[in-house]
């Protein structure tokens, strides 16, 4: 494999063992089973989803037309949690839930621009124009997605989140087709497009980094709460793909590993990730847009927040220029959160009911957008789905 995508590997051997091997196999691997159901779905342009979704919802024999490749991977989909385990789930995903804004700064600031760190694991949203042209598309996009997620019962089959979970996996098949037919794809020197290893690092910015940074933030998690939320992101994690041999590694332990492993052998922002890290903090000071000094004072608070949360080195490398709110919010932030977790136990308040309506105001403010509707069309625009369903695949670089 090309030095350009894995650095330091004796440094990675020595501190992480074989979950070096892992981690540097993982990346030539995509998903098989999403890319033969896309494969046999772009022919249907449009109406692919709506089989999709039919299929999701009422079975497969419910569509007489689709394609044996999409009734292999929906019976391939992982089987329902037992009762213990949704009961685990729940209760982390309402610790996390509840948190709402917070949790919202913690996607914008942190979970959403680490993925900027890694070139290669970037160049896929590059080549497709799904960065550069809608960067307020794909944030908004992937909260709805998250509210989703963290609906009550969000996970169950019948479920929003669970179905546009299905449609994640899907849209990055089409993604991979697309890029694999470009001709501009390197897979010795940048692996899979949407690859194992990437797609298991976006589970860990959206597991324990939400949670470290959370507790950054002030919140408390007890250890059936974060073992709770690791669970339900393993869940999520098998409906995006990721291979069954990475999903015990869906754990506080291993996570923390796989982040050193990542920022160890990942060759760090080049200017398109710095370029991208600044226009997404932009994007998000200009949400609703306010007045030019509301959108100058949240730029301000964002570009202290992402130093905050994801530290002095990679707020370098991305270039996000210091402002003084990274010296300020761990002054102000975390005791405003702890005056008001003390005043919510006093008060009695239930995590599962603060979770309801923090997700309420989360799909309230999202919506509020006009970007995308709540519901099982929120992960690309229907104009984005239709002109990926109908790419044609070119003969792929090696």
């Amino acid at each position: 494999m090309s030095k350009s995508r894995i650095l330091n590997a004796a440094e990675a051997s020595r501190r992480h063992g074989a979950l070096a091997g892992t981690y540097a196999a993982a990346i030539m691997h995509a998903d098989p089973q999403a890319d033969a159901a896309v494969e046999a779905l772009h022919a249907f342009h449009g109406r692919w989803w709506p089989m999709v979704l039919k299929a999701l919802e009422e079975g497969i024999a419910a569509v007489p037309d689709a394609p044996p490749e999409l009734a292999a991977l929906i019976a391939s989909l992982p089987p329902e949690p037992k009762p213990e385990e949704w009961e685990k789930m729940e209760r982390g995903r309402a610790a996390v839930a509840r948190a709402g804004d917070s949790a919202a700064l913690v996607l914008q600031c942190a979970s959403l621009m680490i993925d900027y760190w890694s070139p290669p694991a970037m160049k896929p949203l590059m080549l497709t124009g799904a960065l550069q042209q809608q960067t307020i598309h794909r944030l908004t996009q992937t909260n709805a997605w998250w509210i989703e997620l963290h609906r009550q019962g969000g996970l169950h089959p019948r479920q929003d989140g669970y179905k546009t979970t299905v449609h994640v996996r899907l849209i990055h098949a089409f993604v991979r087709r697309m890029v694999r037919g470009s001709g501009a794809w390197n897979r010795a020197a940048w692996g899979e497009p949407i690859n194992q290893g990437d797609l298991f690092f976006q589970v860990v910015g959206f597991s324990k980094l939400m949670i470290d940074s959370l507790e950054r933030m002030g919140y408390r998690f007890t250890a059936e709460e974060k073992e709770g939320y690791y669970l339900f992101w393993r869940y999520v994690a098998a409906l995006l793909g990721v291979e069954k041999a990475l999903l015990p590694s869906v754990n506080e332990a291993d996570c923390w590993r796989y982040w050193d492993l990542w920022m160890l052998t990942n060759p760090g922002p080049d200017a398109d990730g710095i370029a991208l890290a600044r226009t997404t903090l932009e994007a998000v000071a200009g949400v609703g847009n306010p007045s030019a000094a509301m959108r100058r004072f949240q730029l301000w608070l964002l570009r202290g927040a992402t130093w905050w949360l994801l530290g002095r080195e990679v707020g370098q490398k991305l270039e996000v220029p210091w402002t003084s709110a990274g010296f300020l919010l761990p002054l102000v932030y975390r005791p405003a959160v702890r005056v008001s977790e003390a005043l919510a136990k006093w008060r009695g308040v239930d995590r599962g009911q603060a979770a309801a309506r923090a997700i309420r105001k989360l799909a309230l403010g999202n919506a509020a957008l006009g970007v995308v509707p709540e519901g099982t069309q929120v992960v690309s625009a229907p104009e984005r789905l239709e002109a990926l369903a109908k790419f044609k695949s070119g003969a792929p670089a090696s």
